[in-house]
Order: structure tokens, then sequence, then C-alpha cells
């Protein structure tokens, strides 16, 4: 499938080449009728006007191959996702991997494939997909973006600090709060109106639209993706939105399968702090 970038780029060329041939047929005809025909003028002007015909031919075709009929999702890449979740299934069991790294390598692989079918679709270089969970104490369980990387910097201050993401206030932590069922999506962050967070300077130049997908309203937890272009989310688009509720369901039910999400504080029990932990921890806070 050629890139976003490729089909504006050929399209063009081919725009391009098409007015050439229009101004040279128009040429042509004009000199026919100002000066009478000529035997070699009226040659020409029948040879153009075959080239132009097998020139509408031609872009009917690659209007319906490579815009009306893009294969957005190649049906060899779904067979990859569920070849790879199969064989870290059997992995799990062969090897005896503890429930918490399993069930983030399942998830993080779903990223992969959320990334992977966005590059090239919607607008934008580089892309960040991860989910978090808990609502009081947010965690950013899983992790996957366009330079390959399966860690965010921000997880190990997360690691230190309980409420690290809702102190620095970070967009998905209302999400979690207020949970809905209709995705939000922040089409450019360096909007004044949007009163978008950052972090760091490098966030600043990555992140500059953004979508939040609520996985669940009773057991809150999110699917954040970023962009690095203002304006990647279409957001009215029913195709678009129905592969992200795809790719949603398919990290939900890793989630909750087993009821996994509920005794992720009972895995990692060192990642969340008690109530008296998380009372010093605001009020050291609220004092700096």
């Amino acid at each position: 499938m050629l890139s976003l970038g490729q089909r504006n780029t050929v399209f063009g060329l081919f725009i391009a080449a098409t007015a050439g041939f229009l101004v040279l047929e128009g040429y042509m005809l004009w000199s026919i009728v100002a000066n009478g025909v000529d035997i070699t003028k009226a040659f020409t002007t029948i040879i153009t006007t075959s080239v132009l015909a097998g020139c509408g031919k031609v872009f009917l075709s690659m209007l319906n191959q490579h815009f009306l009929k893009s294969e957005i999702l190649p049906m060899r890449r779904l067979q990859r996702l569920i070849s790879e979740r199969n064989t870290a299934i059997d992995d799990v069991s062969k090897s005896g991997q503890n429930t918490y790294d399993a069930r983030r390598s399942l998830i993080t692989g779903t990223l992969k494939f959320g990334e992977e079918t966005l590059r090239g679709w919607i607008p934008g270089s580089h892309f960040e997909l991860c989910v978090f969970v808990d609502p009081e104490q947010p965690l950013l369980f899983s992790y996957y973006d366009s330079n390959h990387d399966k860690a965010a910097r921000s997880m190990s201050h997360r690691e230190k600090n309980p409420t690290f993401y809702i102190e620095k206030g970070y967009e998905v932590t209302a999400v979690l709060k207020n949970p809905t069922s209709h995705s939000k999506v922040v089409q450019d962050t360096q909007n004044v109106d949007s009163r978008y967070v950052f972090t760091t300077d490098e966030q600043r130049k990555q992140v500059r639209s953004t979508l939040l997908h609520c996985l669940d309203l009773y057991t809150p937890c999110a699917l954040v993706i970023t962009s690095n272009e203002p304006n990647a989310f279409p957001e009215k688009d029913e195709q678009f939105m129905s592969f992200i509720k795809f790719i949603g369901s398919l990290i939900r039910y890793d989630l909750f399968e087993g009821d996994f999400i509920r005794d992720i504080r009972i895995e990692r029990p060192t990642l969340f702090g008690s109530q008296a932990q998380l009372g010093q921890l605001v009020t050291a806070s609220s004092n700096a």
C-alpha cells in the first residue's frame, strides 16, 4: 500500500502531466482552426487525443486502486497479529512466565499492530500508543512507539511515585476519573484552548494531537494514541473509529480475561502505595 505522501506525490505528477497534454491539445486545435487543416498538425492532434484518452483510463484506475480501494489493513498483517498472539500464549504455558509480564507482552503486540496500521493511514511519522490502568494511581501498563521502544521515559518516574501522572496533569487521568463511551480527541495540543499539559520539550514536539479511548466504564482503563502531526485523527471517519474500537476490544480482553485487571495491584504491589503513603505524597506535593 502506498503511503499518504507517496499517493499525493504520484497524484500530483499525474495531474501535471495530464495538464501538459491538455495544453498541447488546445494549442493544436487552435492552430488548425486559425490556419486551416495541416496533415502533420492533424496527425499530432489525433495522437495527443489518444494519449489523453489513455491518461483518463489510467487516472480512473489509479483513483480506484490507491484512493477508493486502498488496502488499509492488509490481511497478512492481521494474520501475523494472530500468529504472534498464539506464539506468545504457547510460550507462557511452556516457560511458566508470570501473568503480569505475559499480559503486558500480549497488549504490547496489539499496540505494535496498531502503530503499523496507522502509519501511512493518518498524518504523522511518529506515533505513541499506550494503555493506562487504575484511576486512583494511574499506571502506564503497556507502551509502543514508532521507534519500536516499549518503555516510555515517564514509567521510571511512575515507579517512584504512584500519583506521578495525576500530579503532572496528564490528560488521561481525567478520562480515567470520568470515563465515557465517546473517544476524546485533541486535534492540536498546542492550541491554548486545549489546555494540554506538556512535561518536557520533547513531548511538546512529538505530541501534536492525541486520541484517548476509554476501554471500560466500570473499571476505567484507557488506550492513548498520539501523533507528531496536528489534526491527525479523523474522528468522524467510521472506518478509522471502528479500527480504534477493534484494537481497544483486543486490549480490553487481555486486561479483563480472568479478572486480571483487578489483580494488577496484587501482581505488582511495589508500584502502588498505601493510603497513608499517598497522603504523605499529596502533603509533600502541596508544600513544594
